[in-house]
């Protein structure tokens, strides 16, 4: 219980998703991408609102995200013991990751489906 409590009370920022490199065909019948060459681009994808979203994440920002998602991952495995355990605290819990949430992307970036 006390690893648990001590993840959850962390105050590094976390940003919500899973960070990963994705790979996929873009259709045209004459791209590399035909033949097997896919194309490849980091992104970072979260459910919003039910649905799933895709967000590109430029290369400068790739480091600094996934230590943001990797921090949100250990906030869940945290949040999932202590569900277990505990759900009275859930409340309380769940305002403080508000709390240390990042909005992103900014506004101003394009959200891709």
């Amino acid at each position: 219980m006390k690893l648990s409590l001590r993840q959850l009370q962390r105050s590094q920022p976390m940003v919500q998703g899973s960070f990963y490199l994705l790979r996929r065909k873009c259709g045209k019948p004459n791209c590399r991408c035909a033949g097997g060459q896919l194309h490849v681009s980091w992104v970072i994808t979260r459910s919003e609102q039910g649905q799933d979203r895709i967000y590109s994440v430029p290369k400068d920002q790739r480091a600094r995200l996934r230590l943001l998602t990797q921090e949100y991952r250990r906030y869940q495995r945290a949040r999932a013991v202590l569900v277990k355990r505990h759900g009275k605290l859930l409340q309380l819990v769940d305002r403080i990751a508000e709390l240390r949430k990042n909005p992103w992307p900014p506004a101003t970036q394009k959200v891709r489906n």
